[in-house]
């Protein structure tokens, strides 16, 4: 074949290719068309009660009349039928494993569940090389916060990881009554009645009252999540260090270490990062307390 007759072969080609998108336009066009006429035609009826939507309402047969439409012109044209395009998952992706994340933090927890946290929190007190502790403390409520079995759970779980407070010498144990602290779960509006130094935004420790706000037991702030941290990792954080305050420590008793270096636990972390990275368990250098408990 010559240059000639391969360029008339090319542009026939081409022509034809921009015909079918043509086609396939103009049925596009027009079904939209349809729907809309008949959309606003079943509104305004319904509107002047002559008719209500039922499931096999015009609109829906519109719909399915369209896309019968649609596949007949796509196969008399002879253009081939894209697939859509697989969506871009990863967003859905880290969604789920941050759900899976809290989901697995709260829940329920038997003996035997309890009994191993405890062996381990227990096991990692003693290699601490601090005098090992107990803190007992009491799960409380004030205000509006719904079901706190969760609560419970995730308190137990983060207090007794190896990674947090053991690594101080301290191990926790929920109890009913004569607790050393009461960690509640607290409305907002609730939080200044524990001490005009507590704010409706943030979390408190009041004497032997650790109080966490709902606001951000169920929100965390902005810029946690921005610094890709987790709801779960915020709980975390805001438990641990609340609990840090009855364990002897104050806010921001220590600095950011550079730019890109974790943040001190007991940085005031739903406030500012100040350059660091966010961080929900104690540093090296923050594992101290001046509670004295009953042995371990």
């Amino acid at each position: 074949m010559g240059s000639a007759d391969m360029n008339r072969t090319s542009r026939r080609r081409r022509r034809k290719a921009t015909q079918r998108r043509f086609i396939i336009r103009r049925i596009i066009a027009a079904g939209a068309a349809v729907l809309l006429v008949v959309g606003v035609a079943v509104s305004t009826a319904a509107s002047i009660g002559h008719i209500t939507a039922p499931q096999d309402s015009a609109e829906a047969t519109a719909n399915i009349d369209f896309t019968k439409a649609l596949h007949m012109a796509l196969a008399n044209s002879g253009a081939e039928e894209t697939a859509p395009s697989e969506p871009n998952d990863d967003g859905n992706d880290t969604k789920d494993a941050a759900q899976r994340e809290l989901d697995a933090l709260g829940a329920p927890i038997d003996d035997a569940e309890r009994a191993r946290i405890y062996d381990e929190a227990k096991k990692t007190a003693e290699g601490s090389g601090q005098q090992p502790t107990k803190m007992t403390y009491c799960i409380a409520t004030n205000g509006d916060v719904g079901d706190t079995s969760a609560f419970a759970d995730t308190v137990d779980r983060v207090l007794n990881n190896p990674k947090g407070w053991p690594r101080a010498g301290v191990t926790f144990a929920q109890a009913e009554s004569g607790c050393d602290v009461t960690v509640t779960l607290a409305a907002p509006e609730k939080l200044p009645t524990y001490s005009t130094y507590c704010s409706t935004e943030y979390s408190c420790r009041v004497g032997s009252d650790v109080i966490i706000n709902r606001k951000r037991w169920d929100g965390a702030v902005d810029h946690w999540f921005e610094h890709g941290g987790t709801l779960a990792t915020y709980r975390t954080m805001v438990i641990n260090h609340e609990v840090g305050h009855a364990l002897g420590h104050i806010d921001n008793e220590q600095a950011c270490g550079g730019e890109g270096r974790p943040a001190p636990l007991m940085q005031e972390q739903s406030m500012f990062l100040n350059g660091c990275t966010i961080n929900p368990w104690p540093l090296d250098s923050e594992l101290w307390t001046t509670f004295y408990g009953a042995p371990v």
